[in-house]
């Protein structure tokens, strides 16, 4: 079994850094592994490096860098503006946001947005546990929550182009619209309700915004959010 940990320390080879004492909890008691078991370290910067344990007692750990094995690639700019789910639910959109490789995980409060709280802290941790599994060697951005009035007023010409998954199905087909951009892309997915007239308008008349479909079937919220991920992701 791999084992792929993220830092926020510098990784040099040569150099140590030290275990949070979450990562101890999950090295000692969950996977049970001992001093000397070989790990991978990524910090969001430098690129992957291989590592040993080399101190794992009941509070404190810390781990040897070795060698870098990938470098750190490019960074995209890949934005998903979603309205919070049930728990159960945006869990899951943030965890496999972050496998299908957004850079910025942002709550939009809408309407009729169902949550009314979001634990962000709670969702940083999802992220950063998704990108250790699947190999990414960058943890998204997950930032507190906005109203769409905000978000939107905050957009300009330079922001990249959003695309409005429009329930109603006058949009154009997602993959068409994907097919034809480039450089950097967002994303906007409404409640399961929908967005309201008001908030419709709102979003039309918001710069560098497309409406796009993803087909005739109604989908949930976290299915479209994925869906369009998912699609962006096997075009690039």
């Amino acid at each position: 079994m791999q084992i792929r940990l993220f830092t926020p320390e510098p990784l040099v080879p040569g150099g140590e850094v030290p275990l949070s004492a979450e990562q101890v909890h999950y090295l000692r008691n969950v996977l049970r592994v001992a001093e000397g078991r070989g790990l991978f370290l990524f910090n969001g910067r430098e690129g992957e490096f291989a590592g040993r344990i080399v101190q794992l007692d009941k509070k404190n750990g810390r781990a040897a860098v070795e060698k870098l094995l990938r470098p750190q690639p490019p960074a995209e700019d890949v934005r998903l503006y979603f309205a919070p789910l049930k728990r159960d639910c945006t869990d899951l959109v943030v965890e496999k946001a972050t496998e299908l490789g957004a850079t910025l995980i942002c709550p939009v409060m809408t309407e009729f947005t169902a949550a009314s709280r979001v634990n962000t802290d709670r969702l940083r941790a999802i992220a950063v546990e998704a990108a250790e599994q699947c190999r990414r060697l960058d943890i998204p951005e997950v930032a507190e929550p906005v109203s769409l009035k905000d978000m939107l007023s905050a957009r300009n010409e330079e922001s990249p182009r959003m695309l409005h998954l429009d329930e109603s199905g006058e949009g154009r087909p997602a993959a068409e619209v994907l097919s034809e951009a480039e450089g950097g892309a967002a994303f906007l997915v409404g409640p399961e309700g929908g967005f309201s007239e008001t908030e419709r308008a709102l979003i039309a008349r918001a710069p560098r915004t497309a409406a796009v479909s993803l087909g005739p079937r109604i989908l949930r919220a976290e299915t479209a959010a994925l869906a369009v991920l998912a699609l962006r992701a096997c075009l690039k």
